[in-house]
């Protein structure tokens, strides 16, 4: 094997660095593995286009193992799928999905619907506006696939970043949204959860059921992946993924994970081949019945 790494060690993460838990968690994980490996590993944002600017910039860079992407599910799987990408799912080598965010379906606290079910039998007759990411996210993806199975249609909007505030101020009556941001809403009772969007219940909301309970499809986690460029050295790869997981087990990473709110899901690169492979297949099917993907 080649000697590596020869150079500082980038990894690429496609969000601005605000309140952003990947950023907050790779910093701390990057100065750990720098002691490790012996190179500087820092943490670059490079956001726009969604998370597809940064993402590609890793597709693009030379597959030496001193460029990664901590990049997520949208970008690097049902953005692609819907073909709004410059790089294909195959242009990257999965090196584990380390944590998750959970997300949400969430409405206003004196809305006249408690779960899926009363929310689409009062949908049928009313107009319900939901507010998400974007067509390609997976929360909005999942919110499309209750409507389907529910017989009703949202009035749907995209925004670029979402805020407890738009139900709130009663600008929107649904959101898709990470299930942090709304809690401290939900204690006051002016936020209320329709359903757990993730395959599990989550345990800053274990009474309310998830999608798949209420029988409305399937949950995913919207989670966060590392990846390098496709022709990477299968050796480089090894190594540098049993780097990033031990690291998660230090103490300080343990603590900040914990703190940002995300799940630790600890996910190693076989594993991960074959739960992307698996979500590939479902979301086609998802997006192939919204009409979603570009000829």
């Amino acid at each position: 094997m080649a000697k590596w790494p020869t150079e500082p060690i980038v990894i690429v993460v496609p969000w601005p660095p605000a309140n952003d838990p990947s950023t907050i968690i790779g910093n701390i994980m990057g100065a750990i593995m720098s002691k490790e490996l012996g190179v500087p590993v820092k943490i670059i944002n490079k956001p726009g286009g969604a998370g597809v600017i940064g993402t590609n910039s890793v597709a693009q860079s030379n597959p030496d193992g001193h460029t990664v992407a901590l990049s997520s599910i949208g970008p690097m799987l049902t953005q692609p799928i819907r073909g709004v990408t410059p790089y294909k799912i195959e242009d990257f080598i999965p090196l584990g999905l380390p944590w998750a965010s959970a997300f949400t379906l969430a409405a206003r606290g004196n809305a006249p619907y408690n779960n899926l079910k009363e929310l689409a039998e009062y949908a049928k007759t009313h107009e319900v506006k939901l507010g998400h990411w974007g067509l390609g996210a997976v929360p909005t993806l999942i919110a499309m696939d209750i409507a389907l199975r529910g017989g009703f249609q949202w009035k749907e909007t995209a925004f670029s970043d979402l805020s407890a505030l738009l139900l709130t101020s009663g600008d929107m009556d649904v959101l898709t949204i990470s299930t942090i941001y709304i809690m401290d809403y939900v204690k006051t009772n002016q936020i209320k959860i329709l359903a757990v969007m993730s395959p599990t219940r989550y345990e800053v909301c274990p009474e309310v059921k998830t999608v798949s309970e209420q029988g409305f499809g399937k949950g995913h986690f919207v989670w966060f992946g590392i990846f390098m460029p496709k022709g990477t050295p299968p050796e480089i790869c090894k190594r540098f993924e049993e780097s990033w997981f031990k690291t998660m087990e230090h103490p300080e990473v343990v603590k900040v994970i914990k703190n940002t709110g995300v799940i630790p899901v600890k996910m190693r690169a076989e594993e991960a081949k074959k739960q992307i492979a698996d979500e590939r297949e479902h979301f086609t099917n998802v997006m192939t019945k919204l009409n979603l993907i570009k000829k």
